[in-house]
């Protein structure tokens, strides 16, 4: 009787570890996705932060915010994608996929939790740049009213919607749930 018990305390265990190993994975996904989309609108932030910090003047910060995302915008994005791979990278390196043949053998999980983390990023980038950032610098006067941006919140919608689709399918198959 006593292995049927320390075997079904040794099952308890192992079910506890999983589940906060599958907690601290799903923090992982929205962590980076967060960061990446937040990093990549940094052309359009930054203008708001010089005049909240009363470093820049309202037509200095104009200035800066139209040369960052008309010039500049596409370096901040490819920012955010390196950022986002080498997140990705350190992120499975510490779920123990270290070498290219556990690589090759988990590479549907590595396909999809990339995915998942990718469409959150573009998700996170849409409200922060489009929605957030927009109407932000609008309250603080700068010119951004002529801009339309109306297509962001239902774009946002839609691809958020993606993520959660795709995170919840990859969770259900894996049994994660």
């Amino acid at each position: 009787m006593q292995p049927t018990e320390i075997s079904a305390v040794d099952k308890g265990k192992e079910i506890a570890a999983r589940q906060q190993a599958v907690a601290g994975e799903k923090k992982g996904f929205f962590l980076i996705s967060l960061l990446a989309g937040l990093l990549a609108g940094l052309c359009c932030f930054t203008p708001i932060v010089l005049i909240l910090l009363g470093l820049a003047t309202l037509s200095a910060a104009t200035s800066l915010g139209n040369v960052l995302y008309g010039s500049y915008a596409w370096y901040f994005r490819a920012g955010a994608l390196v950022f986002l791979a080498l997140a990705l990278w350190f992120y499975f390196r510490r779920q123990g996929i270290c070498t290219l043949d556990q690589a090759r053998r988990q590479r549907n999980r590595i396909i999809n939790t990339s995915l998942i983390v990718l469409i959150f990023a573009i998700g996170v980038y849409i409200i922060w740049t489009y929605i957030i950032v927009q109407y932000w610098g609008i309250a603080e006067g700068l010119p951004w009213a002529q801009y339309d941006e109306s297509w962001a919140i239902p774009a946002a919608a839609i691809v958020l919607g993606i993520g959660v689709l795709f995170y919840v399918l990859r969770f259900r198959r894996s049994g994660k749930v």
